[in-house]
């Protein structure tokens, strides 16, 4: 069964089963995670077990992971994240030289605020200049979180579709995007001014590179479709190309 239908049932929306999207030849399309999903992810890496070679591992990678969905940050952005730069006060993220060489603040929700505070207090090594540092205490490498992520997958039971096809460390990205815009579209807020807010969130250089996310959220969920058009109209249509 389709992805979009176990969207539709968890919302209660409806169980049609809509027939996949057309989708233009090489165009690459991100791997969108179901909320269960992400809740068997998360799952999966807070059962992750102390051991002595990487013995900040079983704190870093739940607290890590739950940073760049609901955050939508870069992995880039989270594993060089300074702990002078996480205001813990505020609950604020401040962002460097990112993509395109943006700098931006980054506010996180009072549920993770309140897990970072516990996190730096309990577990982050003091003057440690990384947030999430690695065993030697420099910087995580990528390929470090990779492995660590595909080993998650596969013990929250969720099938890496090969190389090209995802889920990728980058999708809890995408994920977040789409499903930040579902929820707005749920709760009735008006899609043409938050989805501004989103690219500024995301660190877009410009408007056009969020508006991709209208076209996922409507294959993902069908029923914000009428939504979209009213609030953005042949931008929209032009964006389902």
């Amino acid at each position: 069964m389709n992805r979009a239908v176990n969207f539709l049932r968890e919302y209660g929306r409806s169980d049609f089963v809509p027939q996949p999207a057309p989708r233009a030849p090489g165009r690459f399309v991100p791997y969108i995670f179901t909320h269960y999903e992400i809740e068997r992810f998360f799952s999966a890496a807070d059962s992750i077990e102390y051991k002595r070679q990487a013995p900040l591992a079983y704190k870093i990678y739940p607290l890590l992971f739950r940073m760049l969905y609901c955050c939508g940050m870069r992995m880039s952005e989270a594993t060089s994240l300074r702990a002078e730069h996480v205001d813990l006060k505020n609950g604020v993220l401040t962002i460097l030289n990112a993509k395109h060489n943006k700098d931006r603040l980054i506010p996180m929700s009072d549920s993770l605020t309140q897990l970072c505070r516990a996190y730096s207090e309990e577990v982050l090594p003091i003057g440690s200049e990384f947030f999430f540092p690695s065993p030697y205490g420099g910087q995580l490498a990528s390929t470090t979180v990779y492995n660590r992520f595909r080993d998650l997958l596969w013990k929250a039971g969720i099938q890496h579709l090969g190389r090209g096809k995802g889920p990728r460390v980058h999708d809890f990205r995408h994920s977040f995007a789409v499903h930040r815009l579902a929820k707005w579209s749920l709760d009735g807020i008006d899609l043409y001014t938050t989805i501004k807010l989103l690219s500024v969130y995301l660190g877009h250089k410009d408007l056009s590179s969020t508006q991709v996310y209208l076209r996922l959220t409507a294959e993902v969920f069908p029923y914000v479709t009428a939504k979209f058009e009213t609030s953005f109209g042949d931008v929209f249509q032009e964006v389902l190309v």
